[in-house]
């Protein structure tokens, strides 16, 4: 989205998240309630952030098939902006499909390549295996899966901040 995120909202996020990642209250359903609560309003207002952790939590952990397919539409809203993490959920999604995201490899790969080309591992990793197997439609290509097996240590090399080489030794 163009238009900026009011700083209110940006403070719902933060402290949803905190909240979220926080042993306080471990398991209360009020702290659920207010978590949840505080995430749709952020996502609902165009925070990428909460959009790909609000639909992760409705998508994955939701109770029914509707929190589900709510889930599924926050996901493809922050795909569609460039959340990597959104990028790779969304793939998994129209993998197996659901709902209104019918199974759909030619739509899969896409959002992997999308995923896997910000560097997110778990899309390299996908693409290298399908690749190599031959799966999600695709032909096996040695070629491709050293160009995401490359991508995987890229990617984790930037994630820890030293070279595979180096932990080893």
């Amino acid at each position: 989205m163009s238009e900026q995120i009011s700083v209110v909202t940006r403070l719902k996020f933060y402290l949803a998240e905190r909240m979220f990642h926080s042993s306080a209250l471990k398991g209360s359903r009020l702290r659920h309630r207010w978590i949840m609560a505080w995430f749709k309003q952020a996502a609902s207002e165009g925070h990428l952030k909460a959009q790909s952790m609000y639909g992760h939590l409705l998508y994955f952990r939701g109770a029914s098939p509707v929190d589900k397919g709510q889930g599924a539409n926050y996901l493809l809203d922050a795909a569609k902006r460039g959340d990597a993490k959104a990028q790779y959920q969304i793939a998994c999604i129209y993998e197996t499909g659901f709902g209104h995201l019918q199974k759909n490899y030619e739509n899969a790969v896409r959002w992997f390549v999308k995923a896997a080309e910000q560097g997110h591992p778990l899309a390299c990793r996908k693409m290298a295996d399908a690749c190599e197997q031959g799966k999600l439609g695709l032909a096996v290509n040695p070629d491709q899966v050293q160009y995401w097996q490359q991508k995987i240590h890229r990617s984790l090399e930037n994630t820890s901040g030293m070279t595979l080489s180096q932990s080893v030794s």
